[in-house]
């Protein structure tokens, strides 16, 4: 069935020839759109074009598959219909070939084809996140410690400012973190360059003219604006009906001051104007028509207004020109200090990697970027790599590019054809999706563009989607009211208007419960006087989780939600929910642990937690002590776990005995010399087993050990038995794959491993628990916001909504900006006093203003992952939210006013304001006694939205009720009357299908395999196989004095000679048969070369026994037809018998696969000698025991052998290794 498109939709599918922008709202089916126009572009009968002319970058691996899939499935269905069309048919297959990639997976592709243009060694692997924190830290410890030796006065002046402790970590994580920043540039080294260009600055006019100083200037007008915005709302306020009219003159007079501030360009003489502000008092007329409650709020607003200006005077414009000089003199040092240590740690890494043929990420795409740019002066010129490529492409796609940075960008702009003339870009995505600043995506790359497009016809067009295909309309209309509000141009890098609300797109069919989609706020007051002497932050989230346990129970059993597949509804399960948080650390695990504490299946796809798991933490130590058991931390906690099984007080005892010894060296005397006994074998027992360990360490491969602890130990079997037993041992076989991961990097050793480990703790990369259940599992989910970015659920709860913002980047001792730069402290080292200069405040407001914008995007994602239902959670002083909300101003687009959406803290300090005016907001007011401001257009919005206030009591009433309704069910479960028919026609229908016998059930005990052994054996009764003999040896020397040696016995030393038997060459044997030892030897030391044999192997043959066959005549019969190319090894079969023949009490007409594998046969005057080698031990001369035993085998094999070729078998013969001759049957 066609898709039935929209207009904007179909727009995107049709044009061509031109740059288009698609600005796609959430849900709006970008990526269906996405995949249909490269379609048409591939079938378009008039100018069709090849899929591996189109370049198409997606943001990661699983979406490139995924699209490359979708193409390859409407391709084939297109081949289906028209089967003889010869471009499908090429179609079909150059979309393996097809560039549909991630951008890192484009640069992989430029690199590994044009390596020769920058003289790159094309033998290159992308480096284990790990092992580049140990290669950093080793090239920050060599060019810190070449430093220290230098000694120069600007090195040692810079220590002082940023590392004035004991460690030199501050300064290390400075110069990772301006690498960081630097990488993220199309060219770092000119970056860095620019950065200490801010701090050259030797007049007024530099200062003017410098780049921060026009953005604080920008800064001190828009918070003038905003000031004088409130001021007018304020005179509105005044002389409404009862509003405090003789008020008037005197904010018309603060609106005279602003609008002269604003008018001032000169930054001194702001300053100036804003040390002491002329504000006139206030009016004290009384007048008994005046409202009070307005009154109160005129004033309100005013004192808002005189504390912006202070702020603006405080953050702004502390300091003069003058004064500014001296701080970036002062700065100049230690930041170009800085800048040097960065310069030179970017070209020692780069070096070592290279060294080591290795790569990171931003080493692909600088790399790419180098083969395709060329910096000539100041301008970029595309190279012919970059020529021949843009040649290539058709069009260059590229999705989520509201994600792309500055070195993308230069690498798409360069293969595609605008610099030709022709505009053949599409980008796709949506800037208010834009949540990955921490990965320095640009956004404003996007918004650039949508300035610049326009959405009628030419070269560079933009198409937006609005429409939403994914959620109900109640979704969609919270959505657009909360955002509505708070989302604007000066914050959020776009205004939330008309343009970019949400749409309904979705047909969903009326439900049972028609007040089910209502969006639901949970607020848990921390006020509450259950929280007064007992309230810390892990109860507090304890409380929110509950109160979301709470209400998915409530739902179970109760709503139902629309099945796609079904086309029906059906009742809610908890897979359908889904719990987002800004931050999973502490938070997803106190959620997922109180969810279950509440009967509901929960798991959480936390990237934390696997390095507190206490069976890694247990082998992390073990493998520490292996490496240097005389670490006292380790050696004890593996000793109390159940490795070591010592209880803490016999390690009390073991302290107590030996009290100035070190554990290890205790440990070691006690086991030798202690007095209790249980202890003293414990503790012998451990540290045997730990010195055998210990041994293999220098020659056994990490994942290796750390297999044979498990097993050794029985730690394995022990963590697998333990309460989650199954994600134990997932989290341990993560730790083996881990351990083969490091293997791969160019360190070695366990030492290694360990430091390897180690660091990346110290820098927090932690791989998270395995997730141990599907997609499909029935489980809530518990994820963070930024996990579930391209997800959908039909039920969201996005909880934590009360926990602060992150500003810690914005408050370091120096501060980076990707266009600002570096800002600084000034500190006085001999004062020791610290200042913020100015520029770092700049940059520090700067921060905080996109990290605030970052947040908004980041809630706008969450909200729009519901289909269904929505749930916002949050705790904190519900009464100062409520009071805050007593007056708000609102601008001309009912956006709340910038000074309130700066100054949030956290994502509740949006949404409280912007749900009070709304009528679900009555009852919290009426809560707090307070009186509602006056209503306006908010208040009758169509969204539904319930505000439910949640108290411990509440919480504990409910889960009272819970429990006794659990008490009842269990108690109408064990008086349950189980003679009592309740529905006749269902025990019927279940005695008819568990009194059920299968009809032929004397078949199901015929195999539908077996082996030749198997088949030999059926139906008697024999002995098990005896294997070969070798009689004891009495040691003529004392046992302290024998070495130790490896002998193979039996079916393993059986193994051994068949497989030399198989890998002789007999070819080259035939010539030296009268003194084959030579050959021989040579031949087996060729087996171990080639891995075919080991050398413990190879000792347990007796060469003897090799030159004693080839002496035979079977022997010498085999070396001329291996000669002759007619000798054939280790033949494979599977042949059909019928089952009678196994078993006389099977049926005839059924059968059983025989398989098997002969030794040898070869082939003598056109028929068949077979032969087969056995080790047995024989205890006669005659060898007739083996014919006994193994006749009806071998003529299986002259059966198959007779099948396969269709040549006669004229011998059967077998081969004793024991007697050394052949036995013919």
């Amino acid at each position: 069935m066609a898709v039935a498109w929209t207009e904007e939709q179909q727009k995107v599918i049709d044009l061509r020839e031109r740059n288009i922008l698609v600005s796609a709202a959430a849900g709006s089916g970008k990526t269906a759109v996405l995949v249909e126009r490269i379609l048409s572009m591939v079938t378009d009968e008039k100018h069709p074009i090849d899929i591996d002319s189109l370049l198409v970058v997606t943001f990661t691996r699983a979406a490139a598959a995924e699209m490359k899939e979708r193409i390859r499935e409407a391709l084939e269905e297109a081949l289906a219909e028209n089967p003889e069309n010869e471009h499908l048919q090429r179609q079909s297959a150059l979309i393996h070939h097809a560039q549909i990639t991630t951008i890192h997976g484009f640069c992989t592709y430029v690199i590994q084809n044009y390596f020769h243009l920058i003289d790159l060694d094309p033998v290159y692997r992308i480096a284990d996140e790990g092992e580049l924190k140990l290669l950093k830290n080793e090239v920050l410890e060599e060019i810190l410690e070449a430093a220290y030796e230098e000694s120069e006065p600007d090195f040692l002046t810079f220590v002082e400012w940023y590392a004035p402790g004991k460690s030199d970590s501050g300064i290390e994580k400075l110069i990772l973190k301006l690498y960081e920043f630097a990488v993220s540039y199309p060219f770092p080294e000119e970056w860095l360059e620019e950065c200490l260009d801010a701090y050259k600055s030797e007049s007024r006019e530099d200062i003017q003219n410098a780049g921060w100083m026009k953005e604080l200037m920008e800064e001190i007008h828009t918070q003038l604006s905003n000031a004088l915005e409130v001021t007018r709302q304020n005179q509105a306020l005044a002389v409404t009906e009862g509003g405090p009219y003789m008020y008037l003159p005197m904010l018309e007079s603060d609106e005279e001051l602003i609008q002269n501030l604003l008018d001032m360009e000169d930054y001194d003489e702001i300053c100036m104007a804003l040390r002491k502000p002329a504000f006139q008092t206030l009016s004290r007329k009384r007048d008994v028509s005046v409202d009070e409650n307005l009154k109160s709020q005129v004033k309100a607003l005013r004192d808002d207004v005189k504390g912006m200006l202070g702020d603006i005077g405080k953050k702004c414009c502390p300091k003069t020109i003058g004064q500014i000089l001296e701080e970036l003199a002062s700065c100049r040092g230690p930041v170009g200090e800085l800048i040097r240590l960065t310069g030179q740690f970017m070209q020692v890494y780069s070096d070592k990697k290279r060294k080591k043929n290795l790569m990171d990420f931003s080493d692909l795409e600088h790399y790419a970027l180098k083969i395709l740019v060329e910096k000539e002066g100041d301008d970029c010129v595309r190279t012919e790599a970059a020529k021949e490529l843009a040649s290539r492409f058709s069009e260059v796609m590229i999705d989520e590019y509201q994600d792309s940075n500055y070195i993308q960008e230069f690498l798409l702009d360069a293969v595609s054809k605008v610099q030709d003339g022709t505009h053949n870009r599409f980008m796709v995505g949506d800037v208010k999706q834009s949540i990955y600043g921490f990965r320095l995506a640009r956004p404003e790359l996007f918004l650039e563009k949508q300035e610049r497009y326009t959405l009628e016809d030419g070269m560079e067009q933009r198409v937006d989607l609005h429409k939403n295909f994914r959620s109900r309309a109640n979704v969609l209309d919270s959505v657009n009211y909360i955002f509505g509000q708070i989302m604007e141009r000066e914050l959020g890098g776009i205004e939330y208007d008309e343009r970019e609300a949400l749409y309904v797109g979705a047909d969903y069919p009326e439900g049972e419960n028609p007040g089910f989609p209502a969006t639901e706020v949970l607020l848990i007051d921390s006020k509450s006087p259950e929280f007064e002497d007992n309230k810390t932050r892990q109860q507090m989230i304890e409380t929110e989780a509950l109160a979301v346990a709470q209400n998915i129970r409530s739902m179970m059993g109760q709503e139902q939600v629309w099945d796609k597949s079904l086309k029906a509804y059906r009742p809610i399960e908890y897979r359908d929910c889904v719990v987002l948080l800004r931050t999973v650390s502490e938070w997803a695990d106190i959620f997922s642990r109180v969810l279950q504490s509440q009967g509901i299946p929960a798991y959480t796809t936390s990237r934390t937690g696997y390095f507190s798991a206490i069976e890694v933490v247990t082998i992390l130590n073990y493998l520490s002590i292996c490496d240097n058991p005389r670490q006292e931390i380790p050696f004890a906690a593996v000793l109390h776990s159940p490795i070591g099984r010592c209880s803490a007080e016999e390690l009390a005892e073991v302290r107590s005995e030996y009290p100035k010894l070190k554990i290890y060296e205790a440990c070691t005397i006690y086991a030798q010399e202690g007095k209790k006994e249980g202890l003293q074998a414990k503790l012998y027992g451990f540290l045997n087993q730990l010195r055998n360990i210990r041994q293999r360490v220098s020659y056994t491969p990490i994942h290796q050990l750390i297999m044979e602890i498990l097993e050794e130990t029985g730690y394995g079997n022990y963590a697998a038995s333990m309460p989650a037993g199954q994600q134990r041992e997932a989290n341990l076989h993560m730790l083996v794959e881990k351990a083969v991961d490091f293997e791969g990097t160019s360190y070695r050793g366990l030492f290694n491993f360990i430091r390897y480990i180690e660091q990346i703790q110290k820098y927090q990369v932690d791989f998270g628990e395995v997730n141990i259940h599907g997609e499909a599992a029935n489980t809530v989910r518990i994820m963070s916001i930024h996990k579930s970015k391209g997800l959908e659920f039909p039920v969201v709860y996005v909880a934590g909504m009360g926990k602060k913002f992150n500003f810690m980047d914005a408050n370091g001792a120096v501060v980076l900006h990707s266009q600002l730069g570096i800002g600084s402290d000034v500190i006085d080292c001999e004062r020791r006093t610290k200042d913020p200069s100015l520029i770092k405040q700049v940059i520090r407001q700067r921060m905080v203003k996109e990290t605030l914008g970052e947040e908004l995007r980041v809630l706008y994602v969450a909200l729009t992952r519901a289909k269904e239902k929505l749930i916002l959670t949050g705790s904190g002083d519900l009464k100062k939210w409520v009071e805050s909300c007593g007056y708000l101003i609102y601008d001309e687009r009912m956006h709340l006013y910038y000074g309130r959406l700066a100054g949030a803290k956290c994502y509740m300090d949006w949404v409280i304001p912007a749900l009070a005016g709304h009528r679900g907001f009555d009852p919290v007011y009426e809560m707090f006694q307070l009186e509602r401001p006056r209503r306006n257009s908010l208040y009758e919005n169509q969204a539904e939205i319930k505000i439910h206030v949640i108290t411990p009591a509440n919480l504990l009433e409910t889960e009272m009720l819970s429990q006794m309704d659990r008490v009842v069910k269990k108690q109408e479960l064990l008086n349950w009357d189980v003679e009592l028919v309740r529905d006749a026609e269902t025990q019927e229908l279940l005695e008819e299908r568990f009194s059920y016998n299968y009809p032929h059930e004397e078949l199901a005990a015929i195999p539908v395999k077996m082996t030749v052994s198997e088949l030999k054996k059926a139906g008697e009764e024999e002995p098990g196989e005896e294997l070969y003999y070798t009689p004891d040896m009495v040691p003529l020397i004392p046992k302290f004095m024998q070495r130790e040696e490896s002998v193979l016995e039996g079916a393993a030393r059986g193994t051994v000679y068949h497989k030399v038997m198989e890998c002789l060459d007999y070819s080259r044997l035939i010539t030296s048969l009268d003194e084959p030892m030579l050959e021989l030897k040579g031949q087996l030391q060729e087996m171990i070369s080639q891995e075919k044999l080991s050398e413990e192997d190879a000792k347990c043959l007796d060469i003897q026994d090799l030159i004693q066959f080839l002496d035979s005549g079977l022997g010498r019969r085999m070396c001329a037809a291996g000669a002759g190319g007619k000798l054939f090894r280790e033949q494979p079969f599977v042949m059909g018998i019928p089952a009678k023949e196994v078993h006389e009490s099977w049926p005839d007409q059924e059968m059983v696969l025989v398989q098997g594998i002969i030794d040898a046969f070869f082939e003598e005057e056109g028929q068949l000698v077979i032969v087969d080698y056995k080790t047995d031990r024989v205890p006669d001369g005659t060898g007739q025991c083996l014919v006994d035993k193994y006749a009806k085998q071998l003529l299986y094999y002259s059966r198959a052998l007779q099948q396969i070729t269709g040549k006669t078998v004229k011998e059967m013969a077998i081969y004793s290794i024991t007697l050394g001759k052949e036995i013919m049957i």
